[in-house]
């Protein structure tokens, strides 16, 4: 090893990040409920004082730690240096938590409720974003898309219910295909993507405004990374207009 190696400094690894809170064990019931995260019982010492944090972390795991202090939180303020805190998962950590949305209620920073609609496509990974009840904005990311998006089609092509309603399979052939399918409640209807045939439901589900074929937030092309609901355009048409 030369003496320029041995001089070089690097860190291992961010550590933690810092996030103010008005309760700390408060928001670490809402972490562990949220994300899993659990208090590090090595650092809880540091909580029995008022100003000191309370340290969460990935039971199992050597990620960065999660610091809880005590003070004004972000709220509805903009954010100014720090901006958001993001967690990793696999692909099957993604796609169980996109199935928990509903049940989790989560908002972005402007009060919008989440929903799987909402994933960001960023080509090397997906990422969805949302606030805690202090208004820190968080991020939940994966790098694993080839098997994110296996996992998806694998449940699209799971049986579906005798009690579910019926559902047109699209033809990609077709000039302007429509939706057929019935039910006392439409925005519970599956949805199926022309592209993955991901299953979502129809509240959920987009339409392209030139192929006029069902798609999911997954496989349409976002613009300055958020997706146009209005005259949403799939990622195969926005190729082809490209290309």
């Amino acid at each position: 090893m030369s003496d320029a190696e041995k001089n070089r400094f690097r860190v291992e690894r961010l550590d933690h990040v810092e996030l103010f809170v008005l309760d700390r064990y408060a928001a670490a019931k809402w972490y562990e409920r949220v994300l899993g995260l659990t208090i590090c019982a090595q650092h809880q010492h540091w909580a029995e004082d008022p100003k000191g944090p309370l340290m969460l972390h990935a039971e199992g795991g050597d990620s960065a730690m999660l610091a809880l202090f005590e003070g004004r939180p972000q709220e509805g303020r903009e954010t100014a240096g720090f901006h958001r805190a993001a967690f990793s998962v696999d692909a099957a950590g993604f796609l169980q938590f996109l199935e928990r949305l509903h049940s989790l209620q989560l908002t972005d920073h402007d009060g919008t409720p989440v929903t799987a609609a909402d994933v960001s496509d960023h080509g090397a990974a997906r990422s969805i974003y949302f606030c805690d009840p202090h208004g820190h904005r968080l991020e939940l990311t994966t790098y694993d898309v080839d098997a994110l998006v296996l996992l998806q089609s694998e449940s699209a092509s799971d049986p579906v219910e005798a009690d579910s309603p019926e559902i047109e399979i699209l033809d990609p052939d077709d000039e302007a295909p429509v939706v057929a399918m019935s039910a006392d409640k439409p925005e519970d209807v599956p949805w199926m993507c022309h592209s993955c045939s991901f299953l979502l439901s129809s509240s959920d589900g987009l339409i392209c405004s030139i192929c006029y074929r069902s798609t999911c937030a997954h496989c349409v092309q976002p613009t300055a990374n958020r997706i146009d609901r209005e005259a949403p355009v799939c990622k195969a048409c926005a190729q082809g207009a490209v290309g």
